[in-house]
């Protein structure tokens, strides 16, 4: 366990000294139930994605649901399901297996961050779908 000193408004101290007296809970456990209550997770992830997650956080709502519709190019989709296809026959070349496996980790690293933007914006009040269809594609 660390200890921080920690500065607050006003206002956020009042209002945190309310919770805590509403719950019965002492100030410190209120706030540090809140600290990792706002905090996200990022122990699935290596440490170069977790500090582009972690940047997330600063983003404007705005900017957040737009990282949460975010896509893959229609080109790279299409390839991705060519090569798809073509593993599934047992015709690829090892370069083709090479670039189906970077395709594959940039839509695994898409969905992650989409889940975590999706996460933020819930946590900001936003109501979010429980289920995304069709991630990778637009609709348009």
């Amino acid at each position: 366990m660390q200890t921080v000193t920690l500065k607050l408004s006003e206002p956020l101290y009042r209002f945190a000294r309310q919770v805590a007296e509403a719950i019965e809970q002492p100030l410190e456990a209120v706030l540090q139930d809140s600290i990792a209550r706002t905090l996200l997770p990022f122990d699935d992830v290596s440490p170069e994605h977790a500090s582009e997650l972690a940047k997330l956080a600063s983003l404007d709502d705005a900017t957040l649901w737009r990282e949460a519709r975010a896509m893959m190019s229609a080109a790279d989709q299409t390839e991705m399901h060519e090569l798809l296809d073509r593993q599934g026959t047992g015709k690829l070349t090892s370069i083709q297996r090479d670039r189906l496996q970077d395709l594959l980790d940039m839509y695994g690293w898409l969905t992650v961050r989409k889940a975590h933007v999706y996460l933020l914006l819930a946590r900001r009040g936003y109501r979010v779908p429980m289920q995304v269809s069709n991630s990778t594609t637009s609709t348009s």
